[in-house]
């Protein structure tokens, strides 16, 4: 684990760096909700090139591999559009 962790810290580093930054410009955005929604989206779509381009670099790069990142993004986004959204009503 700790060799696995060694190993792609910089990757697991920007992905945290992403993640949190994300989170803090939702929360930073929290009256406008069309603002809101765009920061989740540019969060979910830079999740989705950072994990498909870690795996380009590394050689590991498989059709396989890109679904599940774009459909991780695209889930995520979507469970947090119908949150904000569902709030509203």
């Amino acid at each position: 684990m700790k060799n696995k962790l060694k190993k792609h810290f910089g990757y697991y580093f920007s992905l945290t760096v992403i993640l949190l930054s994300g989170l803090f410009l939702v929360f930073a955005t929290s009256p406008n909700v069309l603002l809101q929604l765009a920061m989740v989206m540019m969060t979910g779509i830079f999740y989705m090139i950072l994990g498909t381009s870690h795996h380009f670099v590394k050689h590991e790069l498989t059709a396989k591999i890109m679904v599940e990142y774009v459909l991780i993004g695209a889930l995520g986004i979507s469970i947090v559009f119908f949150i904000i959204v569902g709030g509203l009503i």
